[in-house]
């Protein structure tokens, strides 16, 4: 990586935790703009009942988040658990760090899906916005919360770790 050497201090300190967000990044896109395609297909052909569509929206979100998180987390990290000596995986490793991930992700998918769900269908009742913008505007809301959390999840338990 070229640029200065305080850049490249800091991005071989923090290179892992960057990793992270730009995997809950592209995870995002994925998924809002598939929840924005499915909330507005079906207040306009499935229901007009707002828990029902509120239910939908969580479906669809946590689904095609985790889905891509995953594939994403496996793509930038196949050859992070190979020892280069002897060319053997290093299970140990890999499941002490998918364990910190999921406590991570699953502590921060309640915070999440508690702001998610409230502010659709706060927004699906008073009928500010048409159902997509409301999904997507939702949607940006939860993940703000939720990338809060994950990092702070995160370092701790990187912390508690050393």
């Amino acid at each position: 990586m070229k640029g200065s050497p305080v850049v490249n201090q800091f991005y071989t300190k923090y290179r892992e935790i960057i990793l992270f967000n730009k995997n809950i990044i592209i995870a995002a896109i994925a998924a809002i703009i598939a929840d924005a395609l499915v909330v507005q297909y079906s207040v306009e052909s499935i229901t007009d009942n707002n828990i029902v569509v509120s239910i939908f929206s969580i479906m669809t979100d946590t689904g095609v988040y985790f889905a891509t998180f995953a594939a994403v987390f496996l793509i930038d990290n196949r050859n992070k658990y190979v020892d280069t000596a002897t060319g053997k995986k290093d299970s140990a490793r890999f499941r002490r760090d998918v364990k910190r991930i999921i406590t991570a992700l699953g502590i921060s998918e309640v915070v999440y899906m508690t702001v998610k769900f409230t502010s659709i269908y706060v927004l699906l009742q008073s009928n500010v916005a048409p159902p997509y913008q409301s999904a997507m505007f939702t949607t940006l809301l939860a993940w703000i919360f939720y990338v809060i959390a994950a990092n702070v999840i995160m370092i701790r338990l990187r912390k508690r770790a050393r």
